[in-house]
């Protein structure tokens, strides 16, 4: 059995003499252990790649983790749900790609990628194990989902207003849905011709384009919320797109450019990084709300503090004007929650459904996209600058725990989500 690039195999048969084979055939077999007692013990199973280990020991275990009945069939309870799963770190390489489960602190192999997906930049993660890669330097990027082994190729080129094919970089993206039957859309940050800007990707088109002009001012993250796709600019300005699939599968998009009100400490914060650092902004989703998150990245010191602000519109749209809105800084605790940050992944977590987790902790990455050179003369991405950082206490500290790789040769960490 495979699942999300998880393997395990069944213990081997080793020869014996007759004697001792008529032996061991008198002693119990695992494989006599009833279904129903295996499915309770999978119920003690939290994470998903524990259940799928499990279910690899042989093939009647992995019939009774599938829910199939053995002749005759005994009385077999359903399995038990898993809980919600929270976020899996992956740590990207090209000869040993290894995961981290939050749920039980363990670190896995990531086994049996094909070698273009070792090589590959992680752009962004969607809902179901699906990622958006960057697969080599000639610009040809993909979906692929870690958990069936999926494809779907995406285009390398943009295509401008005015009708202008260029190469694009893909920086970091979303998608709207799963793919399936229904229709879903893939929206990214990228950068045409040295100029950072909104692309969007939709079933059938030959390339990337854009829903009118190009943005003005560069976009940091994206998001998928409430039915469109929202930027955040470098000025915390939030565009909206908002698809409409036609019946032939076209698709079109609405532009709503917010009127957003400065926030009072905004000069404060420029003037505070300006030669010292960089702040980074992301978008979150949690209990209906937009959330961004604030991260201040210090060239030396690296992740030293985040702030939390919501979303809140404070005049509609309407036909003489655009909508207005502002950041509301949500304080210095989270209530009950937890944020998990990436580029156009980020999640927000109930900590109340998670046994040994501590609310209003914000979990980050080494995210950088620019490495820096080695002494063998190979780049690498590092993971240095990744841990949690407590509202409650404003201090960080390094994550996830155990032994993990320093760096990576090829792409910075990602997450895995379900």
């Amino acid at each position: 059995m495979e699942e999300g690039g998880l393997t395990a195999t069944a213990s081997p048969q080793w020869p014996t003499s007759p004697r001792a084979a008529e032996a061991m055939a008198a002693l119990p077999s695992w494989e006599d252990v009833p279904d129903n007692i295996l499915v309770r013990v999978s119920a003690f199973l939290p994470c998903r790649a524990d259940r799928v280990h499990m279910a690899c020991v042989n093939r009647l275990w992995n019939a009774a983790m599938r829910g199939l009945r053995r002749p005759p069939p005994p009385v077999l309870p359903p399995l038990p749900p898993l809980p919600p799963q929270l976020p899996w770190l992956i740590f990207p390489s090209t000869e040993a790609p290894t995961f981290f489960s939050a749920i039980t602190r363990c670190h896995q192999p990531l086994c049996r990628l094909p070698p273009d997906v070792r090589r590959a930049r992680c752009c962004g993660s969607g809902d179901g194990g699906w990622l958006v890669l960057a697969l080599d330097s000639c610009h040809a990027y993909a979906l692929y989902n870690l958990n069936s082994g999926q494809r779907i190729p995406l285009p390398p080129g943009f295509t401008t207003p005015m009708d202008k094919e260029f190469p694009l970089v893909v920086r970091a993206a979303t998608l709207s849905a799963p793919p399936s039957p229904n229709p879903y859309m893939v929206a990214a940050i990228v950068l045409i011709a040295s100029r950072s800007t909104a692309a969007f990707w939709s079933e059938g088109s030959e390339s990337w384009y854009s829903a009118g002009r190009l943005l003005t001012v560069r976009p940091q993250d994206v998001i998928y919320y409430g039915g469109a796709f929202f930027f955040v600019t470098s000025r915390e300005d939030i565009i909206a797109f908002w698809p409409t699939y036609g019946p032939n599968g076209n698709v079109t998009l609405a532009r709503v450019d917010y009127d957003m009100q400065q926030r009072e400490d905004y000069d404060a914060d420029v003037g505070f990084v300006r030669g010292l650092g960089t702040m980074r902004r992301y978008l979150v989703e949690s209990r209906g709300r937009l959330l961004m998150v604030v991260r201040y990245v210090y060239y030396e010191a690296g992740t030293e503090m985040l702030r939390v602000f919501g979303f809140r519109v404070t005049a509609p749209l309407t036909n003489v004007q655009r909508p207005r809105a502002a950041w509301e800084n949500l304080g210095e605790e989270l209530d009950g929650r937890m944020l998990f940050l990436g580029p156009g992944c980020s999640r927000s977590f109930e900590v109340a459904h998670y046994d040994g987790f501590e609310e209003s902790m914000i979990y980050f990455l080494d995210e950088g996209f620019v490495s820096g050179p080695s002494v063998d003369d190979r780049t690498w991405y590092s993971f240095t600058d990744m841990g949690r950082y407590s509202m409650e206490e404003m201090t960080s500290e390094p994550w996830p725990p155990g032994r993990h790789p320093s760096r990576s040769d090829k792409a910075p960490p990602t997450w895995w989500l379900h």
